[in-house]
């Protein structure tokens, strides 16, 4: 076999992928380019010079190229992601060895079935290339012409498929997000500074406090409250009449960070950059006169910029103490800190709660005695799923999901009681509401973050108690949780001058 075709057969394994639909269109043309001369550059070498080192090369330069499209694939596969997303970026820089693990607990059948083919083609390149007798090298002017060609595309952009230049290209700008967070928090600290004498607390009560959760991955579709066949959210369907329950919410982003950009800034989907040109909900809050707090059950909430949005607060708490999401750290954890910080002498507070509610993997996010679905594969949700076509290991994570909300449920429902309870019940308003949703077999077997599904962006919102909360929202209004700032601003009853809110 000639070594040109030996080269040319590296563009098998993308093209197998593009016709499987695991691999972006638009990419094709820089998975072949780079695959070629890539691969070709040391197979040229290995010909050239047939030694040891060079036949290392070769073969370390098929396998990282060839695992570096079985990555691309996971990443389109389970979340329809490019590598260079925002959130795969962050994911990536941040995350540490139990979270890694969590997720690859979470997508082992996807992640299993991309190694298991990765492997069978690296097999066969290494056979193809290294099995057959050398049958001649090639000229130093073509290995000279090929490595050229290699050293030229890394002139433009499509030098950023090759994974030796892409990693270390995007951590030095992930190192440099961390340096331009930082400036930004003194940019705003400026700005708070220059604004201070623009926002007022307008409300007639001497004490005012409001709650602020932040679920976590949490779609409607799947609350009994919202209709849902399956009894998932009993709590609060015992206290409905207390609530105001908003029924037609669309989530501010399909992913936590800029969801709760712009949920807690003036940042939009139209103007995501907003946010660093202006304060946040917190900080306005702490410029009215506001004691604020940040109880977060996120481990991630140390991170980039929601720790610069959460390190704004007066108090900032993680509850989880373990290194990973899940590591059985339960919503419970954060009923102590939310109890004391409703105990805090202060006349004026918000309180932001982030629970972990729903977020994959699943079974991590509640105790065993919330196993109320697991093994129910037989009841009206399960059978309408069957006749769709739902495998029946699919429908686990169903069972695991739906389990989640009945816990989150519990701890959604304590929340209120515990501020029903509280000495300043009587001047408090709380408002719940999750980042984005979830895609759980609601349209085929797969689970998790699918920005295509309805159901990502179907998020449920709840108000108490309902007599307040009339005053400030129409439960029967399409909301766009981008728009919460200035509903939070409302019911904070902060004023600002000269400002786009008001």
């Amino acid at each position: 076999m000639k070594p040109l075709y030996k080269i040319l057969l590296f563009a098998i394994y993308p093209l197998i992928y593009f016709l499987l639909g695991y691999l972006n269109y638009s990419l094709a043309g820089k998975f072949l380019l780079m695959g070629v001369l890539f691969v070709g550059t040391f197979i040229y070498l290995y010909y050239y010079k047939p030694n040891l080192a060079s036949k290392t090369l070769a073969i370390l330069a098929i396998f990282i190229m060839l695992l570096h499209i079985g990555y691309r694939a996971v990443l389109n596969d389970v979340f329809h992601m490019n590598q260079d997303a925002v959130v795969v970026i962050e994911s990536i820089f941040s995350t540490n060895l139990q979270e890694s693990l969590e997720f690859f607990r979470q997508y082992s059948n996807y992640i299993i079935k991309h190694i298991i083919i990765f492997i069978l083609f690296v097999s066969s390149y290494i056979y193809i290339i290294f099995g057959v007798k050398n049958r001649g090298r090639v000229t130093l002017k073509a290995f000279l012409i090929v490595a050229s060609l290699f050293l030229i595309i890394h002139l433009n952009p499509i030098r950023r498929s090759n994974p030796l230049y892409f990693y270390p290209y995007y951590y030095s700008k992930w190192q440099e997000g961390l340096r331009v967070v930082k400036e930004l928090k003194e940019h705003i600290n400026s700005i708070i500074e220059s604004k201070k004498n623009s926002v007022k607390y307008i409300g007639k009560e001497q004490k005012r406090v409001v709650v602020f959760i932040i679920g976590e991955s949490s779609t409607r579709a799947n609350w009994s409250l919202y209709g849902y066949k399956r009894d998932t959210t009993p709590k609060l369907n015992s206290i409905k009449d207390e609530l105001l329950v908003v029924n037609n919410a669309t989530a501010a982003g399909a992913i936590t960070i800029p969801s709760v950009e712009r949920m807690l800034t003036a940042a939009t989907k139209k103007r995501p950059n907003l946010w660093r040109d202006s304060p946040s909900i917190l900080q306005y809050a702490k410029m009215a006169g506001y004691k604020t707090y940040w109880i977060t059950n996120h481990t991630t909430d140390k991170n980039g910029i929601l720790r610069a949005l959460a390190s704004s607060a007066n108090s900032f708490i993680i509850t989880n103490k373990g290194s990973s999401r899940g590591e059985g750290s339960f919503d419970e954890a954060l009923l102590k800190p939310f109890k004391e910080a409703l105990e805090d002498s202060a006349n004026k507070k918000l309180i932001v709660v982030h629970m972990l509610g729903s977020h994959p993997a699943y079974n991590f996010r509640y105790p065993k005695e919330f196993s109320k679905f697991t093994y129910n594969f037989d009841d009206k949700v399960m059978q309408d799923l069957k006749a769709k076509g739902i495998a029946k290991w699919a429908l686990v994570f169903r069972n695991l999901y739906d389990n989640s909300i009945f816990y989150s449920d519990y701890i959604r429902y304590n929340l209120i009681n515990i501020l029903k309870q509280s000495k300043d019940a009587n001047s408090s308003m709380l408002l719940y509401i999750s980042d984005h949703g979830e895609d759980v077999c609601h349209h085929n077997n797969f689970s998790g973050h699918n920005p295509k599904a309805k159901e990502q962006w179907m998020v449920p919102m709840v108000l108490w108690p309902k007599s307040k909360a009339k005053e400030f929202i129409d439960a029967n209004i399409s909301f766009d949780a981008q728009d919460l700032d200035k509903l939070l601003l409302k019911i904070l009853k902060i004023k600002i001058w000269k400002e786009h809110y008001f």
